[in-house]
């Protein structure tokens, strides 16, 4: 793009060429400016639109891999709490007795469905269901027959010897399996009626004998609608976004936001429902349309199931970026993942002009710009691009505030951090700044709510905020004090564990200041070796600062949910109390001592206190697992009861946690008189 030199709009300048004066000159001038526009905009079009989708395609990825990871979460809780009933002393002794019965009844399963044994097992499992929220149970023996069910009209019935014992054979074999919600009469062998109610999926564990051996299965069912359904309607973006499961043969696994659209069309009855209702094929153009099988499967559909054979896992997920017609009659883009472990897909759609409505603005943006007068749209045109680029270069990079930015420090997935000086007073401050492509509501947010709530705090061990406001491109900042130090977990990693008497001044300075964070109603939820910094203050060595209150929750105040959904757990789960993971709405200020144990134990032995690539093997371990005890670990002498007050400030219930970071402080001191952390000890360590 280019501009009329300046020697050309002089007054004294030379007179234009004659052709220019004429009306076949100007009308060759406005037709070759036109033409350049149009393939201008037509490659801005082009490299907009392509940029737009893989921005998509990754958002999608993003927000269909964090379902997944809630409904493994999900699936793996649920498999633990089956795994503990079976092995209740109670329900295996009753579970053994039933077998026993039925292998004495030669074949007489009505007798066994009403004997003493049967009632017994009903009446020992009720308390335990009804605790766990389930919908019934049952137990399978060997053979495949239902000795004990909820529904008395199958008890005594095979399992479906196709559709249902093929997904439980593995739990013979002694392995849990979680089964995906299923039709009764996909479940039951030719029962006589069927149950009323929706769709159960089952979590199937186990029942040994005293001898290890698996002597039967017993099954807890939960209703579809309410817990594996419940986990995908429950991100359901824009104003069509939607994450949904379906089975092998294309049926839905989940209940379909679109349902009064299904039932308008017929696909599904007035009062019915799309769970098992109805199939992921391409809606008919009337309601008068042939049926399901005449219909083709939706073009993501097929792909997913076209993955289902497919071993290596980049195969098993993909995407569909050009719209097609999905199954309620839309036309949209998704993304999908097939998961072999439940043999169903998981996918996410959103309509295609809500995905790609900044495509329909460009186009109408183009049309006007080429009803304007050409050569000035041009001028304008590459003026402002030049003004973007400066802006993107130079403007408000190098001054938020009153602060001038002088280089970067530190960079992390939601903002930068930036080595600044007061513009007058000079004095050195750390200014975190937003990235601009993070620069959503809710990120704006959750960065104001982080500032606001960090700024009440005026503990010495708690990083002090100076200032916040937007810079000039308008990116959201906040100023805050330099500190000049190391975190705890580069100090572990450069030279290994702290001793006792540094690793219990440590933990005095942090207990310190969460006592304030915690009177003030707030719990930090972040607490982990990358958010604890030892400093140098003026001539003072070894101070501790609290760092990073991202997370924070105000659980004081009468509305304090986490502002983000779209993730079921925020945090790091090594670092997480086994009550956030179980429900991260529930949390009060123990979670933060349990963080303090996990970050103990980790500054006495150089360890973490579970090790697991996986993070879904981690949070079974953090759930589960008895963490060990760290004068285990330690390369020197941990004294008992530094030992006891870390394991005390791990256990899995919050009860048995130390009662308050202040009740800490107080047994940190006794320590601190014992193993005492001199300036002298703190400069030779430096």
């Amino acid at each position: 793009m280019s501009t009329l030199p300046e020697d050309e709009i002089r007054p004294d300048a030379a007179p234009p060429p004659r052709w220019l004066a004429t009306r076949t000159g100007l009308l060759c001038l406005l037709g070759i400016a036109t033409v350049f526009l149009v393939a201008i905009g037509a490659w801005t079009y082009h490299t907009v639109g392509a940029s737009l989708r893989d921005l998509r395609s990754d958002s999608m990825q993003g927000l269909l891999d964090a379902q997944v990871n809630s409904l493994r979460v999900w699936i793996s809780e649920e498999l633990a709490d089956a795994g503990r009933i079976a092995r209740d002393p109670a329900v295996r002794d009753a579970a053994m007795a039933l077998v026993e019965r039925a292998e004495r009844s030669g074949g007489d399963f009505a007798a066994v469905c009403a004997s003493p044994e049967r009632a017994h097992m009903v009446e020992v499992l009720r308390p335990l269901l009804d605790d766990e929220g389930s919908a019934g149970h049952n137990v399978i023996s060997p053979a495949g027959r239902l000795l004990s069910t909820q529904y008395p009209d199958y008890c005594g019935l095979a399992v479906h010897p196709h559709r249902f014992l093929p997904r439980i054979e593995k739990v013979f074999g002694g392995e849990p399996a979680f089964v995906r919600p299923v039709r009764d009469t996909d479940r039951v062998a030719l029962p006589p009626s069927v149950r009323p109610g929706g769709p159960l999926a089952w979590i199937e564990t186990p029942v040994r004998d005293p001898q290890g051996r698996v002597r039967a299965v017993l099954g807890i069912a939960e209703p579809a609608e309410a817990g594996f359904s419940a986990i995908l309607a429950a991100t359901r973006p824009g104003r069509s976004g939607e994450v949904y499961a379906f089975d092998s043969a294309g049926y839905l696994l989940s209940e379909s936001r679109f349902l009064r659209e299904l039932q308008t069309m017929g696909l599904v009855p007035a009062e019915g429902s799309a769970l098992l209702g109805a199939q992921v094929r391409e809606a008919p153009a009337a309601p008068s349309a042939g049926e399901d099988a005449d219909r083709p499967l939706t073009r993501l559909a097929k792909a997913a199931l076209d993955a289902r054979s497919a071993r290596d896992p980049a195969a098993q997920r993909g995407e569909v970026l050009e719209p097609y017609r999905s199954y309620h009659g839309a036309q949209v883009i998704g993304v999908w993942r097939w998961l072999p472990e439940l043999d169903v897909a998981v996918a996410f759609e959103i309509d295609a002009d809500e995905a790609y409505a900044p495509l329909a603005h460009l186009k109408i943006a183009y049309a006007a710009v080429l009803t304007a007068l050409v050569m000035a749209i041009v001028a304008a045109l590459g003026i402002g691009l030049l003004a973007a680029e400066w802006r993107r270069r130079f403007g408000g990079a190098n001054k938020a505030g009153a602060y001038v930015i002088e280089r970067e420090i530190g960079a992390g997935g939601m903002a930068n951090v930036y080595l600044a000086r007061h513009a007058l007073l000079k004095r050195p401050t750390a200014v975190k700044i937003l990235k601009g492509f993070r620069s959503t509501d809710e990120m704006v947010a959750r960065f104001a709510r982080e500032v606001q709530l960090a700024s009440t705090l005026s503990h010495p061990n708690t990083i002090e905020i100076f200032d916040y406001g937007r810079t000039r491109d308008g990116r959201f900042y906040y100023a805050m004090e330099y500190l000049d130090g190391v975190t705890l977990a580069r100090l572990v990693e450069a030279g290994g564990p702290v001793g006792v008497a540094r690793t219990v001044h440590i933990l005095r300075q942090v207990c310190a200041g969460l006592t304030e964070t915690h009177a003030s109603g707030l719990v930090h939820r972040d607490i982990k070796p990358e958010n604890i910094m030892l400093c140098r203050r003026g001539i003072e060595l070894d101070v501790v600062k609290i760092l990073d209150f991202g997370l924070v929750k105000n659980i004081a105040g009468p509305h304090s949910r986490d502002l983000t959904r779209s993730l079921r757990i925020l945090g790091t789960p090594l670092y997480m109390a086994p009550e956030r993971i179980r429900s991260p709405g529930d949390v009060d200020a123990r979670a933060d001592l349990y963080s303090v144990g996990v970050v103990a134990f980790f500054l006495l032995t150089g360890r973490k206190v579970f090790e697991s690539e996986d993070d879904l093997e981690l949070t079974q371990k953090v759930l589960n697992d008895v963490p060990p005890a760290s004068s285990s670990l330690a390369p020197f002498a941990v004294p008992a009861e530094l030992d006891q007050l870390v394991a005390q400030c791990l256990a899995k219930r919050r009860e048995d946690r130390p009662a308050s970071a202040a009740a800490m402080v107080e047994t940190l001191d006794a320590l601190a008189s014992l193993h005492r952390w001199t300036q002298a000890q703190a400069a030779a360590a430096q």
